[in-house]
C-alpha cells in the first residue's frame, strides 16, 4: 500500500466513527445476504459482534503504517478465525461486501481512489489472516487470491 492509500483508509474509519452502529448492521445485512451460509457461523448477540467488528476493523487500520504490528494483529485475527470454520473463499465475499458497505454509506464521500485503496488493504489483511492460520495446527493451507 501507498501512503495515500493508507491515508485514504484512515480517512473512511473517521467516517464510520459516528456511524458504527449502523455501518457495521448494513456490513453483516450484506454479508449474509451475498452468503447466506455464514450466518451460521457466528454465534455472539449481533450488536456485540458489530461492535467487535467495528473495533477490529479500526485497530488493523490503525496498525497498517506499522508493519510488524500490522502482521501480529492481523496473524492473530486470522488464528482466531481458524475456530470460526472461516475458509479462503469467504475472504472474497467479505471483500466485496466491505467495499459495498463503504460505497452506500457514503455515497457523496467514496470515490474509485477509497475503493482501490480499501482492496489493497483488504487484500494486504487477508493475506497476513492467512499467514497466521498458518500458525495454527487445525487451519487447513489457502491461498488468497482476490
Amino acid at each position: 500500500m501507498t501512503p495515500d492509500q493508507i491515508s485514504l483508509v484512515r480517512q473512511t474509519m473517521t467516517w464510520v466513527q459516528p456511524r458504527r452502529q449502523e455501518f457495521a448492521a448494513d456490513f453483516y445485512r450484506r454479508l449474509f445476504a451475498a452468503d447466506p451460509g455464514l450466518e451460521g457461523m457466528f454465534s455472539t448477540d449481533p450488536v456485540i459482534q458489530q461492535e467487535k467488528f467495528v473495533d477490529e476493523l479500526t485497530a488493523i487500520v490503525a496498525a497498517i503504517s506499522d508493519f510488524p504490528a500490522f502482521l501480529l494483529r492481523a496473524g492473530a485475527l486470522g488464528v482466531r478465525h481458524v475456530n470460526y470454520q472461516v475458509r479462503a473463499e469467504h475472504y472474497r465475499v467479505m471483500r466485496e461486501v466491505l467495499a459495498a458497505t463503504f460505497a452506500a454509506g457514503f455515497p457523496q464521500d467514496w470515490t474509485a481512489e477509497h475503493e482501490q485503496a480499501w482492496r489493497s488493504a483488504y487484500d494486504m489483511v487477508a493475506e497476513a489472516m492467512l499467514l497466521g492460520r498458518g500458525r495454527s495446527a487445525d487451519a487447513p493451507r489457502a491461498a488468497w487470491r482476490p
